[in-house]
C-alpha cells in the first residue's frame, strides 16, 4: 500500500470525527472544491487512489473532474475472472488497473438530495495475469496436463456515462461523497486473451476458455467503463 492510499484511507476515516468537532457556517452559492478519494471500496487490496477538482455554479449545477491513479491488485481466489474460466489450481492472479478519469456534470434536484452524474469516462488497458498449476485437466472435451497461464485484459476506451451519486456537506467545508457512473450507451468491450504455459492449449481449448470468460465478463456491470468514487472533499469560496 502506498503512502497517497494511506493518507486517502486515514483522511476518510478521520473527517467525519473532525467535521463533528468543528463549528462554522454552511457554505452556500459559487465555490470551488477539491478532494481526494477511493475508486474501490478498500478491501481485498483494491484502492485505485483518486483525486477530484471542480465548480459550483449553483446549488444545483457542479462540474468538475475525478481522476483515479493505477493500482495494482492480488485477487487470488476472489478473482471473478478466475471463477469465470472454470479452471482449477490457481497459482497466483495479479491484475493491473490502469487510471481513470470522468470529466463531469451534475444536477441535484433538491437540497441534501442525491444527484445525477453525466459527462465523458474514460478508462485505460485493465490486464489480469492468472497462473494455474501442472495437474491434468479436461477442456472443451480434450484431455491435458501441464501450466495454464492466462492474460485476460480490457481494452482502453472513452463512453458517455450517466450515473447518480450523493454529497454530504459538513458546515466547515468539509465533505462526504460517492457516486457510480458507467458509461451505460457503450456496452460492454470485447477482452483480449493471451495463453501460455506447458499444457499447450489447442485452438478449440483456447477459444472454449475465452467463450466462458467472455460470458461472466459481460455477466457482471463492474465491467463497463465507469467511475466508481468514494471520497473526502473540502469546499471554499
Amino acid at each position: 500500500m502506498n503512502k497517497i492510499t494511506v493518507f486517502i484511507i486515514a483522511g476518510l476515516f478521520f473527517a467525519p470525527k473532525m467535521a463533528a468537532a468543528q463549528d462554522g457556517a454552511d457554505i452556500a452559492g459559487r465555490y470551488w472544491q477539491i478532494g481526494i478519494g477511493l475508486g474501490e471500496l478498500p478491501i481485498g487490496g483494491s484502492f485505485k487512489p483518486s483525486i477530484t477538482i471542480g465548480y459550483h455554479f449553483s446549488e444545483k449545477f457542479y462540474c468538475g473532474l475525478i481522476y483515479q491513479f493505477r493500482d495494482r491488485i492480488s485477487r487470488g481466489q476472489q478473482s471473478f475472472n478466475v471463477r469465470s474460466s472454470g479452471l482449477d489450481g490457481l497459482m497466483s492472479s495479479h491484475e493491473k488497473v490502469n487510471r481513470r478519469f470522468l470529466l463531469q456534470a451534475r444536477y441535484t434536484p433538491f437540497k441534501n438530495g442525491p444527484y445525477l452524474s453525466t459527462g465523458l469516462v474514460f478508462n485505460g488497458r485493465d490486464a489480469e495475469t492468472m497462473s494455474f498449476d501442472d495437474r491434468a485437466r479436461t477442456i472443451a472435451g480434450e484431455d491435458y496436463a501441464g501450466t495454464i497461464g492466462i492474460e485476460q485484459s480490457r481494452p482502453a476506451g472513452w463512453g458517455l456515462a450517466l450515473g447518480i451519486g450523493y454529497q454530504y456537506n459538513f458546515k466547515n467545508g468539509l465533505l462526504l461523497s460517492t457516486e457510480w457512473t458507467p458509461a451505460w450507451f457503450r456496452g460492454y468491450p470485447q477482452p483480449d486473451y493471451k495463453f501460455s504455459g506447458s499444457a499447450g492449449l489447442s485452438e478449440e481449448a483456447r477459444s472454449y476458455l475465452e467463450d466462458e470468460m467472455d460470458r461472466g465478463f459481460r455477466s457482471s456491470v463492474t465491467n463497463l467503463y465507469k467511475v466508481f468514487h468514494l471520497g473526502l472533499g473540502y469546499r471554499f469560496q
